[in-house]
C-alpha cells in the first residue's frame, strides 16, 4: 500500500479536526482533565489568545493540581470550561 503525505499543515488540520470531534462531546458535567490546547481548539482560538489572555481572566476556572511537585502543564476540568464558555459566549465573540 502506497503511503499518503501530508504537508504539516494538512495533518495538523486534521488532528485538529479528530480532538474537536472528541471535544464536541463535552458537557457541564464532564470530569475529564484537558489542556490549555484542548481549550483553544473546542474555543475556536490560537493557543497563544487562550494561554496569554483568556486563560488569565480573574473569572476563568483555575488548573487542578495533580502534583505540586512536578512544574507540569495546567490541566483543566472539561465541565468547568463547558460552562464558563456558555456563560462567557457573547463576551468571547
Amino acid at each position: 500500500m502506497e503511503q499518503i503525505k501530508l504537508s504539516s499543515k494538512a495533518e495538523e488540520e486534521i488532528v485538529n479536526a479528530a480532538k474537536m470531534a472528541a471535544l464536541s462531546n463535552l458537557t457541564e458535567k464532564s470530569q475529564n482533565l484537558i489542556t490549555l490546547e484542548d481549550i483553544a481548539i473546542y474555543m475556536r482560538r490560537h493557543y497563544q489568545t487562550v494561554a496569554k489572555t483568556i486563560s488569565k481572566l480573574p473569572n476563568f476556572p483555575k488548573p487542578v493540581t495533580l502534583d505540586p511537585q512536578k512544574n507540569s502543564r495546567p490541566l483543566y476540568i472539561a465541565g468547568e470550561i463547558v460552562r464558563w464558555c456558555r456563560i462567557n459566549a457573547k463576551r468571547l465573540n
